[in-house]
């Protein structure tokens, strides 16, 4: 699926159809009545969002059965953190809003801090909700905040839903098997552990890297392992470092792989991580181009080697035991 942006408005494409008996283009909405297409309730889902994870996903579920549901969330490169903390996120604002869609959302409006930071809880409803959405309900989870320095919680919430017009449903919070409710400040705590196995399963999804590529020192060529290195942000969280056995993306096809996130400290010992995919049995140009790594099993920590040649030996074990991981139908290329 395609997915079209329109100012900072994300919408799912329109499918349109011809009329057999004229020349006029039908939406697909047009096999009902345009009446009931009408009244057909405006839904709210209000969060962050980040990572889309079970938890979310229910809240979603939950808005998208009520109506035409709108994400009314907020564009994560814009937040500050409290007392001069950088917050960290799992995904950027793109990754976020085709997510959002693939579960069945019409539209996502991203808030940006700048936009809202000033805006108390009554003013939030009145300006966003009603005058912009002009939702006939709102769904969130129930520990939902918001508000200038968020001041106001979904008690709060019901009751300006009361003054306004719009009804309030609350979705409860899903816990894991230890108890503990899912959120994504628990996904990111796990993901910076290296507990991939974890934030997978509490992700409903594989957590996945969609950067372009860029150009490296070309060191990993040089040894016979050639990567597709991307950075991150600074805004970003960053798995722990370590060796991945991984999946990259390239034009539909899914190419098994090994990725090191990390600072390369054998070869450079940079600052500034960086994830580096070696694609097996794989050759071509990268470089500039969109590629999408998704993080399956944690192999090992990364480490300082002695020599070049002793980190090239590990390598070639990181390899090994990467193609020990796969069916032998997978052994190349899989669909």
């Amino acid at each position: 699926m395609i997915l079209r942006e329109c100012s900072s408005v994300w919408r799912k494409p329109t499918v349109m159809h011809k009329c057999c008996g004229c020349s006029r283009l039908l939406r697909n909405d047009d096999m009902k009545q345009e009446t009931q297409s009408q009244k057909q309730r405006i839904v709210a889902a209000l969060g962050v969002f980040d990572g889309v994870h079970l938890g979310h996903r229910r809240v979603l579920a939950q808005a998208v059965s009520l109506g035409q549901c709108h994400v009314v969330t907020f564009a994560v490169e814009t937040m500050p953190g409290k007392q001069g903390r950088t917050l960290r996120y799992l995904y950027d604002n793109k990754q976020r809003k085709h997510l959002l869609l693939q579960c069945g959302v019409q539209a996502v409006y991203p808030l940006s801090f700048s936009e809202i930071h000033t805006l108390d809880g009554d003013a939030f409803c009145t300006r966003i909700l009603k005058e912009r959405l002009h939702v006939d309900t709102v769904v969130c989870g129930e520990d939902f905040r918001f508000g200038k320095h968020a001041a106001c919680n979904t008690d709060d919430l019901v009751r300006l839903g009361q003054r306004h017009g719009f009804q309030v449903e609350l979705v409860p919070r899903i816990c894991d098997t230890d108890g503990s409710p899912i959120s994504s400040a628990k996904i990111r705590f796990l993901l910076e552990s290296g507990q991939i196995g974890a934030v997978n399963r509490l992700l409903g999804n594989d957590y996945r890297i969609i950067k372009r590529v860029e150009t490296g020192n070309r060191i990993g060529r040089t040894m016979g392992f050639p990567t597709a290195n991307q950075s991150f942000e600074p805004w970003q969280c960053v798995p722990c470092f370590g060796v991945y056995a991984s999946v990259a993306e390239i034009n539909d096809v899914c190419v098994p792989a090994i990725t090191n996130i990390g600072t390369r400290p054998t070869v450079t010992g940079g600052s500034m991580p960086i994830a580096e995919t070696h694609l097996l049995d794989w050759s071509g140009e990268l470089v500039g181009k969109r590629l999408t790594v998704t993080l399956q099993r944690f192999m090992r920590p990364e480490s300082r080697f002695p020599s070049v040649d002793a980190l090239s030996a590990q390598i070639q074990e990181d390899i090994k035991h990467r193609r020990a991981m796969l069916p032998e139908s997978d052994t190349e290329y899989f669909d």
